[in-house]
């Protein structure tokens, strides 16, 4: 059995810290935002059981079009500016994107 991803889905490992009082909201913009803009991929949000303000996001696309064009839509564009008011300062240690290729796992074929 192969472990190597025979058709790459990009992706993105997120972590965002929420400022005080707004980790709810942050939770809810992300899981709305996937629902309506990753049709036809892959997410994954998570908190961490002691950091209830951290979300870390795991999110793949089908391909790279698909990708791209999320990144370019107009929707991508305003739920990153509504996140970007939840995320606590300084943003370059409370926010970070991370770009991935999956190369396992339960919904890829073997």
């Amino acid at each position: 059995m192969s472990t190597q991803n025979k058709k790459p889905q990009p992706g993105y490992v997120i972590k965002m810290v929420a400022k005080a009082g707004k980790g709810d909201e942050l939770r809810r913009l992300a899981t709305d935002g996937m629902r309506i803009a990753n049709k036809g991929g892959h997410w994954v949000h998570c908190i961490a059981e002691n950091e209830p303000d951290t979300l870390w996001t795991f999110e793949f696309f089908e391909s790279e079009e698909a990708k791209k064009q999320y990144e370019e839509s107009d929707l991508a564009d305003t739920l990153r500016n509504e996140i970007l008011d939840l995320i606590e300062e300084p943003l370059q240690q409370n926010a970070m994107r991370i770009d991935v290729l999956p190369f396992s796992a339960s919904w890829l074929p073997e």
